[in-house]
C-alpha cells in the first residue's frame, strides 16, 4: 500500500507543479533621486516581468516588497519577483 501511495503523491506533485523549481530576483530604482518612487518601482517590476516572458513562459508565484534599506537618499524599496517556468 504504501508503494501506491507515494506512485499516487508522486504523480499529484507532477501534475500540480509542486515540484516546480521556483526562482526568484531582487529588484528596485537605481541608486539616487528618486530611488523610494512606489508606483516607479512597480512600473518598473512589471516591466522586468514582461522582459522575462518574452523567453518563455513565467508564472509568477509571488511578490514580496520590503523598504528597510536607507541611505543618503532615503528609503530604497525593492521588491523579490518569486516564478516558476512553464
Amino acid at each position: 500500500m504504501r508503494d501506491e501511495e507515494a506512485r499516487r503523491e508522486r504523480q499529484w506533485r507532477a501534475e500540480s507543479g509542486w515540484d516546480s523549481p521556483c526562482f526568484h530576483y531582487s529588484i528596485g530604482l537605481p541608486l539616487g533621486e528618486g530611488q523610494d518612487d512606489v508606483p516607479a518601482l512597480l512600473r518598473h517590476v512589471a516591466k522586468s516581468i514582461e522582459d522575462l516572458a518574452e523567453h518563455g513562459a513565467v508564472d509568477v508565484a509571488g511578490l514580496m516588497y520590503s523598504n528597510d534599506e536607507v541611505n543618503e537618499y532615503g528609503q530604497w524599496p525593492r521588491v523579490t519577483v518569486f516564478y516558476t517556468l512553464d
